[in-house]
């Protein structure tokens, strides 16, 4: 950043006039957070360019991060009122004192864009006072919106306890001590909880041991023998776990793996598995011990159609096929769920997917989901270190999957329809990435995480290519303006998947780091290092008070307070102290936007491409097998 802000000095130098050099170099002191210095730039370009909306907006909000408020009102009104300008002018009113005038500018904002979560929590914060219910809506908007906003809590939970609501107010507070833990004021108000109602009722639920459960496992179809020569997959369900309730579908056995039966019995019956002094304990429906072991057992059954209802390890009671292996390790029972590739698939993709998408999309997505899960079988290619015992994550860190719960007859129809096809690349199974949308522009697995895993970076097939990334003014250009692509077709895409807002306190990003061993005090810039021909971050650069810190790849998302990609521009809105109070992250898509755009494929899929085109436009250096 500091060599390409010499360049484009070094060329205002000899052009001083020149709009695009001075439009990249306000954008990127913007990025670097030096708002005076980008905001005397593009009054520069103001007076050069007086009516230009563009410019006008631009150097609007710059004046208000930054706390130039006198000159910022000399602007209003702008030519063009949009919700975004209404929402700055609603802070320059805050922040110079003018709280009826914020309020009303707000509410104006979010009639015109409803979605804004700190719109809604600022707006919150100024009703608080006065208005103590309208406020708490506010502020339940606010997260709900973002469930990610944790300074939302604080506030919550403080109206909540002017409204002598101890039992919520003591909830909200105590979310929000765990984010901010050194904050006096959460403290304060917590203790008072306390002292109003020495006991809080939190509601707790019963150990899973001693939990009864009512309903039976489903039956399913099976492949039967149709599994014969398909692989099986081992997926871990959990870990760690000290106790798990155990609904079995129908007669089953408990053997060691490969031995002969331990124990067999009649279903359905309810178990529980336990660890006690690190031993695994299997009990039956009356507490009795049918096994002690140190090693894996497994629950199997010889009706293939039998599933297995487990609860205790997810807020949902779930059935699975297949069999359940009980693994005992130092720290507390590994599930994992053993079943072949395609009924796995079942429970994936309608999880990763929504049923109702497209068949050719579903379809793609199987066969992606498929090349993937084969990739991870080997020694070779793994993400889950052997020693654990299992081949994939049964969560996000691998796939979505629900198990039976999830199933729907359309996306079943879609792995039963490419039942055996995968990609290839390199004489291998194709780890073939995906994820909900890639906001316009894929990137290349080595920029993300620095391998390579034949997945290359693709624009959109309604996009062009770029032969280098895009300057910063030109990447901040494209993501406002929201290109209409296969990404963004109406109901294929979550709302702010595609193109995305995020205000994230700087007090929130210290508190992230802190937790993670990493406390830099104050925070007092975030800078992006290197970019890939998407736009995305390869790594950010937090300075502190006391130190500085580098953070790569998936990391970057959750460190600066749970963004939704990699793919965004920064910039920093100034508290009154001159420092930086708020990180604003304006992005686009969701996920590590390597391989297949969810989104995409399905807005490829109703526009009339086939699965084998979806998958040859997002994976073009691999083949369909």
């Amino acid at each position: 950043m500091e060599g390409s802000i010499r360049n484009l000095e070094q060329g205002l130098q000899q052009d001083t006039h020149n709009v695009s050099i001075l439009w990249q170099l306000a954008r990127s002191y913007a990025e670097i957070g030096n708002g005076n210095t980008a905001t005397a730039l593009m009054e520069q370009l103001y007076t050069d360019k007086p009516a230009d909306p563009e410019i006008e907006r631009e150097l609007f909000v710059s004046l208000c991060l930054a706390g130039n408020y006198q000159k910022a009102i000399q602007l209003l009104p702008l030519s063009r009122e949009t919700g975004e300008v209404l929402f700055y002018e609603a802070i320059l009113r805050r922040d110079t004192g003018d709280t009826k005038r914020a309020i009303t500018a707000l509410r104006k904002s979010l009639s015109m864009e409803n979605f804004r979560p700190i719109a809604w929590l600022f707006l919150g914060e100024l009703l608080a006072g006065s208005a103590p219910e309208e406020a708490e809506t506010c502020f339940r908007t606010a997260i709900r919106q973002d469930p990610e906003l944790h300074v939302a809590l604080f506030p919550l939970g403080k109206v909540l306890l002017t409204q002598n609501r101890y039992k919520e107010a003591y909830e909200f507070l105590s979310r929000a001590h765990r984010y901010f833990p050194q904050q006096d004021a959460i403290i304060r108000d917590l203790n008072e909880v306390l002292r109003k109602m020495p006991e809080p009722a939190r509601e707790q639920e019963s150990p899973p041991v001693q939990r009864i459960i009512a309903a039976n496992p489903p039956k399913v179809r099976a492949l039967n023998s149709l599994a014969q020569g398909m692989p099986l997959v081992r997926i871990g369900l959990a870990e760690e776990q000290t106790s798990i309730t155990v609904k079995t579908g129908g007669p089953y056995i408990l053997r060691l793996p490969g031995e002969r039966p331990l124990f067999t019995g009649k279903g359905p019956e309810q178990l529980w598995a336990e660890m006690r002094n690190g031993k695994l304990f299997l009990l039956d429906h009356a507490k009795k011990t049918l096994i002690i072991a140190a090693e894996p057992v497994a629950l199997e059954y010889q009706d293939p159609e039998n599933t297995t209802l487990l609860s205790g390890f997810t807020l949902e009671d779930r059935s699975y096929r297949g069999s359940i292996e009980f693994r005992p390790e130092k720290a507390g029972i590994t599930l994992i769920n053993i079943l072949n590739i395609e009924e796995y698939l079942y429970g994936v993709i309608p999880a990763e997917m929504p049923a109702y998408w497209p068949t050719e999309a579903l379809k793609a997505q199987a066969i992606a989901a498929r090349s993937y899960t084969l990739a991870c079988l080997g020694d070779y290619n793994r993400d889950v270190p052997k020693e654990k015992g299992f081949d994939l994550y049964g969560s996000v860190l691998s796939a979505a999957y629900r198990g039976v719960n999830g199933e729907a007859r359309a996306t079943t129809a879609a792995v039963d329809a490419t039942r055996g096809m995968y990609l290839t690349a390199g004489g291998k199974p194709l780890k073939a990435y995906y994820s909900a949308n890639h906001g316009g522009y894929s990137e290349d697995s080595r920029s993300v995480w620095g391998m390579s895993t034949f997945n290359a970076a693709v624009p959109d097939k309604l996009l062009s290519s770029r032969a280098n990334p895009l300057p910063l003014d030109e990447l901040a250009r494209w993501i406002r303006e929201r290109p209409r692509s296969y990404a963004s077709m109406p109901d294929l895409h979550s709302s702010q998947a595609y193109r995305w807002e995020k205000w994230v306190a700087a007090e929130e990003i210290r508190s992230r780091n802190a937790a993670d061993g990493n406390n830099i005090g104050e925070i007092l810039q975030v800078i992006s290092r290197g970019r890939g021909i998407s736009g995305r971050i390869n790594e950010v650069e937090i300075r502190g008070a006391q130190g500085t810190l580098r953070i790569k790849g998936d990391r970057i998302r959750s460190r600066l307070g749970g963004l939704r990609s990699n793919l965004f521009t920064i910039r920093s809105k100034l508290g009154k102290n001159g420092k930086p109070e708020y990180f604003i992250f304006q992005g686009a898509g969701w996920g590590h936007g390597v391989g297949l755009d969810q989104s995409g494929a399905a807005g490829m899929a109703k526009a009339g491409f086939t699965a084998a085109q979806i998958l040859g436009h997002y994976y073009p250096l691999a083949a369909l097998r």
